[in-house]
């Protein structure tokens, strides 16, 4: 009962993630956001900005990745990532094939989207591009489905531990508000950061991890 109460918290997790992704997701915005490397919005009458992590961030957050990493090996409740695929594999779970089998998946996929370009070009009736079309919807639900399920598997590794709280740290430390004609952090200390509940936190982040993800951590 406990597990299925652990796997629902985390399947509405991902789906509220996805969801606060494609509400903020805009491919112009995102364009703008990486060719500036910052982000400047205002909400509820403050003005906040989130920058791509300097050098001497990206040394700081390299320290603090290394700290968790050590910490969590060295504790025998978190398991790596190689450690939880062979447990899930006694109990004929196995994330590789589920890796194996999105991978054929998106290549069956990218094969009739190049077929549905060539009916596009040749000037195919609507209805057939609309086989193709939910053939590729299709396809493309039975992958979320197989990755939603692997993420959940591995939620609770050393490496995705020590992602989510470096992606953490890194919003602490790229996030400013502006004070009269000045930037300050938005947050004094790692711990206030963690323990704010506002809504902001999550505007934050998201920016924070696409400017992080697009430069080299």
């Amino acid at each position: 009962m406990e597990n299925e109460i652990k796997e629902t918290s985390s399947e509405l997790q991902v789906a509220e993630i996805k969801k606060k992704l494609t509400d903020l997701m805009d491919l112009s915005a995102t364009e703008e956001l990486l060719s500036n490397n910052n982000k400047i919005f205002e909400e509820n009458g403050v003005t906040y900005r989130v920058h791509k992590p300097t050098f001497k961030e990206k040394q700081e957050i390299y320290q603090k990745r290394v700290e968790k990493f050590t910490e969590l090996l060295n504790n025998e409740k978190y398991f790596l990532e190689k450690d939880l695929k062979k447990t899930y594999l006694k109990r004929d779970i196995n994330i590789d094939a589920m890796t194996q089998e999105m991978s054929n998946k998106m290549k069956r996929r990218d094969e009739i989207m190049l077929q549905l370009g060539e009916l596009i070009k040749n000037g195919a009736p609507d209805d057939d591009l609309l086989k193709y079309k939910n053939e590729i919807q299709a396809i493309n639900a039975e992958i979320q489905i197989i990755s939603i399920e692997k993420t959940t598997l591995l939620e609770f590794s050393i490496e995705n531990q020590v992602m989510i709280y470096i992606y953490s740290y890194m919003t602490f430390l790229v996030s400013e508000k502006k004070v009269g004609e000045n930037w300050v952090r938005v947050w004094n200390t790692f711990n206030e950061f963690q323990n704010d509940s506002s809504n902001i936190v999550n505007k934050l982040s998201y920016f924070a991890t696409l400017l992080g993800s697009s430069s080299e951590m």
